[in-house]
Protein backbone atom coordinates (compact mmCIF):
# COMPACT_ATOMS: atom_id res chain seq x y z
CA UNK A 1 0.00 0.00 0.00
CA UNK A 2 1.28 2.93 -0.83
CA UNK A 3 2.23 5.91 1.63
CA UNK A 4 -0.46 8.44 -0.08
CA UNK A 5 -3.07 5.44 0.31
CA UNK A 6 -1.72 5.06 4.39
CA UNK A 7 -2.95 8.71 4.81
CA UNK A 8 -5.90 8.73 3.05
CA UNK A 9 -6.75 5.61 5.32
CA UNK A 10 -5.43 7.51 8.56
CA UNK A 11 -7.73 11.03 7.35
CA UNK A 12 -10.93 8.63 6.85
CA UNK A 13 -10.25 6.91 10.38
CA UNK A 14 -9.58 10.06 12.23
CA UNK A 15 -12.67 11.84 10.17
CA UNK A 16 -14.74 8.81 10.98
CA UNK A 17 -13.89 8.92 15.20
CA UNK A 18 -14.60 12.76 14.86
CA UNK A 19 -17.75 11.80 13.58
CA UNK A 20 -18.20 8.98 16.23
CA UNK A 21 -17.54 11.13 19.10
CA UNK A 22 -19.38 14.12 17.67
CA UNK A 23 -22.60 11.57 17.76
CA UNK A 24 -22.29 10.75 21.07
CA UNK A 25 -21.45 14.10 22.34
CA UNK A 26 -25.23 15.22 21.12
CA UNK A 27 -26.69 12.65 22.15
CA UNK A 28 -25.27 12.78 25.76
CA UNK A 29 -26.10 16.51 25.06
CA UNK A 30 -29.78 15.52 24.60
CA UNK A 31 -29.75 13.36 27.08
CA UNK A 32 -28.84 16.05 29.83
CA UNK A 33 -31.12 18.24 28.74
CA UNK A 34 -34.24 15.55 29.02
CA UNK A 35 -33.03 14.51 31.95
CA UNK A 36 -32.61 18.30 33.28
CA UNK A 37 -36.02 19.18 31.82
CA UNK A 38 -37.45 16.58 33.93
CA UNK A 39 -35.77 17.21 36.80
CA UNK A 40 -37.35 21.13 36.48
CA UNK A 41 -41.10 19.01 35.52
CA UNK A 42 -40.35 17.24 39.05
CA UNK A 43 -39.20 20.74 41.00
CA UNK A 44 -41.48 22.25 39.73
CA UNK A 45 -44.31 19.74 40.50
CA UNK A 46 -43.31 19.49 44.16
CA UNK A 47 -43.69 23.55 44.76
CA UNK A 48 -47.19 23.62 42.65
CA UNK A 49 -48.70 20.79 44.92
CA UNK A 50 -46.97 21.96 47.84
CA UNK A 51 -48.41 25.62 47.29
CA UNK A 52 -51.98 24.09 46.45
CA UNK A 53 -51.85 22.28 50.10
CA UNK A 54 -51.22 25.34 51.81
CA UNK A 55 -53.82 27.22 49.32
CA UNK A 56 -56.37 24.71 50.59
CA UNK A 57 -55.40 24.93 54.21
CA UNK A 58 -55.54 27.99 54.03
CA UNK A 59 -58.88 28.89 52.70
CA UNK A 60 -60.45 26.25 54.81
CA UNK A 61 -59.18 28.17 58.20
CA UNK A 62 -60.41 31.94 56.60
CA UNK A 63 -63.37 30.17 56.45
CA UNK A 64 -63.72 28.62 59.92
CA UNK A 65 -66.06 30.65 61.97
CA UNK A 66 -64.64 33.07 64.44
CA UNK A 67 -66.70 32.70 67.08
CA UNK A 68 -68.43 29.31 68.40
CA UNK A 69 -69.62 30.72 71.28
CA UNK A 70 -73.58 30.81 71.69
CA UNK A 71 -75.10 33.69 73.94
CA UNK A 72 -78.19 31.56 75.92
CA UNK A 73 -79.63 34.47 76.86
CA UNK A 74 -80.45 39.08 76.10
CA UNK A 75 -77.73 41.11 77.21
CA UNK A 76 -79.18 43.84 79.04
CA UNK A 77 -76.33 46.24 79.69
CA UNK A 78 -76.40 49.47 77.98
CA UNK A 79 -75.08 49.86 74.12
CA UNK A 80 -74.92 45.93 74.30
CA UNK A 81 -76.35 45.54 70.91
CA UNK A 82 -73.82 48.12 69.37
CA UNK A 83 -71.14 45.96 70.98
CA UNK A 84 -72.79 42.72 69.22
CA UNK A 85 -72.94 44.66 65.98
CA UNK A 86 -69.43 45.56 65.86
CA UNK A 87 -68.82 41.95 66.66
CA UNK A 88 -70.50 40.30 63.63
CA UNK A 89 -69.33 43.04 61.56
CA UNK A 90 -65.90 41.72 62.31
CA UNK A 91 -66.63 37.90 62.46
CA UNK A 92 -67.98 38.74 58.66
CA UNK A 93 -64.15 40.22 57.89
CA UNK A 94 -62.11 37.60 59.33
CA UNK A 95 -62.21 36.06 56.42
CA UNK A 96 -60.76 38.94 54.45
CA UNK A 97 -58.16 39.51 57.23
CA UNK A 98 -57.12 36.06 57.19
CA UNK A 99 -56.32 35.64 53.34
CA UNK A 100 -54.90 38.80 53.66
CA UNK A 101 -52.29 37.76 55.68
CA UNK A 102 -51.72 34.77 53.69
CA UNK A 103 -51.48 36.56 50.32
CA UNK A 104 -47.91 35.84 49.60
CA UNK A 105 -49.46 32.26 49.42
CA UNK A 106 -51.69 32.91 46.72
CA UNK A 107 -49.24 35.61 45.08
CA UNK A 108 -46.45 32.57 44.65
CA UNK A 109 -48.84 30.03 43.60
CA UNK A 110 -50.17 32.30 40.84
CA UNK A 111 -46.69 33.67 39.94
CA UNK A 112 -46.13 29.82 38.89
CA UNK A 113 -49.30 29.06 36.83
CA UNK A 114 -47.68 30.36 34.00
CA UNK A 115 -44.22 27.84 34.35
CA UNK A 116 -46.76 25.07 35.01
CA UNK A 117 -48.42 25.65 32.01
CA UNK A 118 -45.18 25.83 29.84
CA UNK A 119 -44.56 22.03 31.13
CA UNK A 120 -48.12 20.39 31.58
CA UNK A 121 -50.06 22.64 29.32
CA UNK A 122 -53.09 24.91 29.40
CA UNK A 123 -55.76 22.50 30.63
CA UNK A 124 -53.90 20.46 33.31
CA UNK A 125 -53.32 24.34 34.48
CA UNK A 126 -57.26 24.97 34.93
CA UNK A 127 -57.22 23.98 38.89
CA UNK A 128 -54.75 27.27 39.12
CA UNK A 129 -58.23 29.39 38.27
CA UNK A 130 -60.63 27.48 40.34
CA UNK A 131 -58.19 28.24 43.21
CA UNK A 132 -58.54 31.83 42.41
CA UNK A 133 -61.94 31.82 41.94
CA UNK A 134 -62.74 30.76 45.30
CA UNK A 135 -60.49 33.06 46.79
CA UNK A 136 -62.15 35.98 44.28
CA UNK A 137 -65.72 34.78 45.62
CA UNK A 138 -65.06 34.46 49.58
CA UNK A 139 -63.47 37.58 49.54
CA UNK A 140 -66.22 39.43 47.22
CA UNK A 141 -68.84 37.31 49.46
CA UNK A 142 -67.61 39.30 52.77
CA UNK A 143 -67.75 42.72 51.21
CA UNK A 144 -71.02 42.24 50.05
CA UNK A 145 -72.00 41.00 53.31
CA UNK A 146 -70.13 43.88 55.37
CA UNK A 147 -72.09 46.10 52.74
CA UNK A 148 -75.38 44.70 53.34
CA UNK A 149 -75.31 44.64 56.53
CA UNK A 150 -78.52 45.62 58.67
CA UNK A 151 -80.47 45.51 55.50
CA UNK A 152 -83.46 43.19 55.58
CA UNK A 153 -83.43 41.18 52.68
CA UNK A 154 -86.56 39.44 50.78
CA UNK A 155 -86.59 36.98 47.79
CA UNK A 156 -83.91 37.02 45.41
CA UNK A 157 -81.62 39.14 47.68
CA UNK A 158 -82.42 37.33 50.97
CA UNK A 159 -81.10 34.11 49.27
CA UNK A 160 -77.92 35.60 47.59
CA UNK A 161 -76.96 36.61 51.08
CA UNK A 162 -77.42 33.03 52.21
CA UNK A 163 -75.20 32.33 49.47
CA UNK A 164 -72.67 34.47 50.79
CA UNK A 165 -72.87 33.31 54.18
CA UNK A 166 -72.12 29.86 53.02
CA UNK A 167 -69.36 30.99 50.80
CA UNK A 168 -67.56 32.51 53.99
CA UNK A 169 -68.46 29.60 55.63
CA UNK A 170 -71.54 30.14 57.62
CA UNK A 171 -74.09 27.11 58.27
CA UNK A 172 -73.67 24.71 55.18
CA UNK A 173 -71.58 22.03 57.23
CA UNK A 174 -71.39 18.74 54.97
CA UNK A 175 -73.32 20.32 52.03
CA UNK A 176 -70.34 22.97 51.77
CA UNK A 177 -69.99 23.10 47.67
CA UNK A 178 -67.10 25.90 47.91
CA UNK A 179 -64.87 23.10 50.15
CA UNK A 180 -66.05 20.33 47.94
CA UNK A 181 -64.99 22.62 44.94
CA UNK A 182 -61.46 23.42 46.31
CA UNK A 183 -60.72 19.70 47.18
CA UNK A 184 -61.65 18.65 43.66
CA UNK A 185 -58.99 21.44 42.27
CA UNK A 186 -56.06 19.80 45.22
CA UNK A 187 -57.49 16.37 43.28
CA UNK A 188 -56.92 17.31 40.01
CA UNK A 189 -53.27 18.95 40.24
CA UNK A 190 -52.55 15.63 42.04
CA UNK A 191 -53.41 13.77 39.08
CA UNK A 192 -50.86 15.73 37.38
CA UNK A 193 -47.98 16.11 39.72
CA UNK A 194 -47.71 13.01 41.94
CA UNK A 195 -46.48 10.95 39.28
CA UNK A 196 -43.84 12.88 38.69
CA UNK A 197 -43.02 13.21 42.26
CA UNK A 198 -42.91 9.60 43.31
CA UNK A 199 -41.27 8.56 39.91
CA UNK A 200 -38.54 10.74 41.29
CA UNK A 201 -38.68 9.45 44.88
CA UNK A 202 -38.72 5.63 43.48
CA UNK A 203 -35.89 6.79 41.35
CA UNK A 204 -33.56 7.74 44.12
CA UNK A 205 -34.61 4.95 46.49
CA UNK A 206 -33.21 2.58 43.99
CA UNK A 207 -30.60 4.82 43.36
CA UNK A 208 -29.29 4.83 46.90
CA UNK A 209 -29.64 0.63 47.08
Amino acid sequence: MSPDWISALGNLMTGLAAIVAGWAGVRGLNAWRTEMVGRRKTELAEEVLAGFYRARDILAWARFPASHEADDGEDDRPGAGAEDEELERSEIFTPVDRLTKESQVFSELRASRYRFMAYFGEEAAQPFEEIQAIHSEVIDSAHNLIRTYGQEPTGPEEARRNQWEATIGWGEGDGDTLRKRLDLAVKAIEQTCRPLIDERHKTRHNGAV
